[in-house]
């Protein structure tokens, strides 16, 4: 039988004890990370952090953050939106088109739906208040 050693999450084996260790530092150092980095600043560098790929799909934005991610060519939508498939990208005036600036378009094309009546299309899309004071949105992939 193999030596067992207690350690804080009970009798283990002395190889489980150092993975422990490892994976309790690997933790601490991350928690320690994420309370130095503040929506898109950056506590240590008081500065706007540029690189925001690091987000993850499941990362919730404030529009001001889901601003930035769509000039960085992202998809987003809002949590709170109802029906999967919808999400809102920034459409930028290449002088191909007959649209002069950039726009904000919402896509429902891609919607999942049992109703035979939802439009699934490309319109421009215009913020409600609601939609610009929320902290839910999301980068889809």
């Amino acid at each position: 039988m193999a030596k067992m050693i207690q350690s804080k999450y009970g009798y283990e084996q002395p190889e489980w004890i150092q993975a422990d260790a490892r994976l309790d530092k690997w933790l601490k150092n991350k928690r320690l990370a994420e309370k130095k980095q503040h929506g898109v600043f950056n506590l240590n560098t008081n500065k706007l952090t540029t690189n925001l790929k690091k987000y993850e799909v499941s990362a919730m934005l404030s529009f001001g953050e889901a601003l930035i991610q769509l000039k960085n060519g992202q998809k987003l939508k809002r949590s709170g939106w109802n029906g999967k498939g919808i999400f809102i990208k920034l459409f930028k005036a290449d002088g191909e088109t007959d649209m002069s600036h950039d726009y904000i378009y919402i896509d429902t094309t891609g919607l999942k739906t049992n109703n035979p009546d939802a439009p699934l299309d490309r319109v421009p899309w215009l913020g409600s208040q609601t939609d610009i004071l929320a902290d839910d949105w999301i980068v889809v992939e």
